[in-house]
């Protein structure tokens, strides 16, 4: 028997016998709708909860530090010293061969605070070291204005607020000279406040302007305090976006070496303040010691494979400080509540697939005759099996496609009115990811992945086979010249 043959006469019966058709398939649509609007809405909730944690931080970007204690059995263990993970170059060789992590990005931090100098405006600021190579094909988009560092050591990067926070240190001191000239109360109440980060500030651009740097450390001579001051020549070639997961808005980016070679003239002068031979095995120790990053930044290739990344970290010996450390509860939290909705919607599945079994056997009853007329005509028992086994998948198929046309509006209704009552805004989570772009797509109640719908029709069509094979069984074992006899 031909294929096409076999189909048409697979249509002929489902056409034959379309009320029963119908009404079988009808089981198999409520099954498969409540189905998929189940797990549409555990995932979209799932959904909307990742979002709404992407508020806290990026969940590709995560901070890593060594591991200094861990629970187990409910109580708290401190690790070794000897064992706790140092933030060297060897770690960084160690992050970068893990599966999933795209880039790693140490970072140093300048142990104290510098001022920076831009014409007559100035401002302190926090140096923050970065490894150009690894972050710059991941920071360019953070740029608002200007580019990111190309490797020069003069060249530096501002955070968003810096120019905000930098005031005009000599228009403060003509205007205090000017107060306490004894101006009149009138000529006072005309006379601007000082700009500390308001009016003009907000117009200050510092990109591609030339600016100083400007350290200071203090040393002894005979017990005697004396300070010393440092100026670095730079130029500001790039400011970034105004973001929230900026540890410091007052932050200016620089090349890691120059934050080494500052942190070593700072800390120069600290072996004068003790005994020459305390200071010489310093030295000697200084030596031995290799050098350290303050932290590590990784870069992960997707937001999927986050949770396996922080596995594999604290596996080796890493503790992870990102808001990523939670996404593993909420993936063990929503499989929970998918696998106890889709269990309570596969009940009026199993019920559809019994009503299959008998729509087939039924069906069987009343072609005994068609049954043995085929079978004497030369149709083996795998064409019989056949014929049933794709009527009963059709049948499944049918109730497949009608349930997820069914789900698909049960799903536009759950997100309009979820949208309209507000419900997405009590919940925090209408908009996620933080990045109040008002062209972003809102985050939904329920949600039909293009997965989720093709296993849907799969799986329903599935069910319809399994369904038929018992049928199909007995048809193919009906003795032909009694099936011809048979009224």
């Amino acid at each position: 028997m031909k294929v096409m043959d076999s189909f048409r006469i697979v249509w002929r019966n489902l056409w034959r016998m379309k009320l029963r058709t119908a009404l079988t398939s009808v089981g198999v649509m409520i099954g498969t709708a409540a189905i998929v609007a189940m797990m549409a809405l555990s995932l979209g909730l799932k959904e909307s909860a990742v979002k709404s944690l992407e508020n806290f931080g990026n969940l590709t970007e995560m901070d890593v530090e060594p591991l200094r204690w861990y629970e187990e059995n409910g109580e708290w263990i401190d690790v070794p010293e000897d064992k706790v993970k140092k933030l060297n170059m060897q770690a960084v060789q160690e992050l970068k061969k893990i599966s999933g992590i795209q880039a790693v990005m140490p970072i140093k931090e300048l142990r104290e605070q510098a001022k920076l100098k831009v014409g007559r405006r100035e401002g302190y600021v926090q140096l923050i070291g970065v490894d150009v190579n690894e972050s710059a094909a991941y920071r360019k988009n953070d740029i608002e204005k200007g580019s990111y560092l190309t490797g020069a050591p003069q060249e530096i990067v501002v955070a968003f607020d810096v120019s905000r926070e930098m005031r005009d240190v000599e228009k403060e001191k003509r205007e205090e000279r000017r107060r306490k000239a004894g101006a009149g109360r009138h000529e006072m109440s005309q006379m601007p406040p000082p700009d500390i980060g308001g009016g003009e500030a907000l117009a200050f651009n510092l990109v591609d302007r030339a600016g100083t740097l400007i350290l200071s450390r203090e040393y002894r001579i005979d017990d005697e305090p004396k300070y010393e001051k440092k100026e670095l020549r730079v130029k500001v070639v790039g400011q970034l976006k105004k973001s929230e997961e900026r540890n410091s808005s007052a932050a200016v980016y620089v090349p890691i070496n120059v934050v080494k070679e500052l942190n070593e003239w700072v800390t120069r002068s600290r072996g004068d303040e003790v005994e020459e031979g305390a200071s010489r095995r310093s030295r000697d120790k200084a030596k031995k010691d290799t050098f350290e990053f303050d932290r590590i930044t990784v870069k992960v290739e997707s937001r999927e494979k986050v949770e396996g990344v922080v596995k594999a970290l604290k596996e080796k010996g890493f503790e992870v400080w990102s808001p990523a450390r939670e996404l593993e509860t909420i993936n063990n939290f929503f499989f929970v509540i998918q696998m106890v909705l889709g269990g309570i919607a596969a009940i009026s599945l199993l019920v559809a697939t019994i009503g299959i079994v008998n729509t087939m056997i039924m069906s069987i009853l009343e072609r005994t005759k068609e049954i043995g007329i085929m079978k004497v005509i030369g149709a083996t028992v795998l064409n019989i099996r056949w014929l049933f086994l794709m009527e009963s998948g059709f049948i499944g198929l049918i109730g497949g496609l009608a349930g997820l046309g069914m789900a698909w509006g049960a799903v536009e209704l759950v997100n309009y009115f979820g949208a309209s009552g507000g419900l997405l805004d009590s919940l925090n989570m209408g908009y996620g990811g933080g990045s109040g772009d008002p062209e972003a797509e809102p985050t939904k109640l329920a949600v039909i992945p293009s997965w989720l719908a093709f296993f849907a029709i799969g799986f329903s069509f599935i069910i319809g086979v399994l369904a038929g094979i018992f049928p199909a069984i007995r048809a193919s074992r009906l003795s032909a010249l009694q099936a011809i006899r048979s009224e």
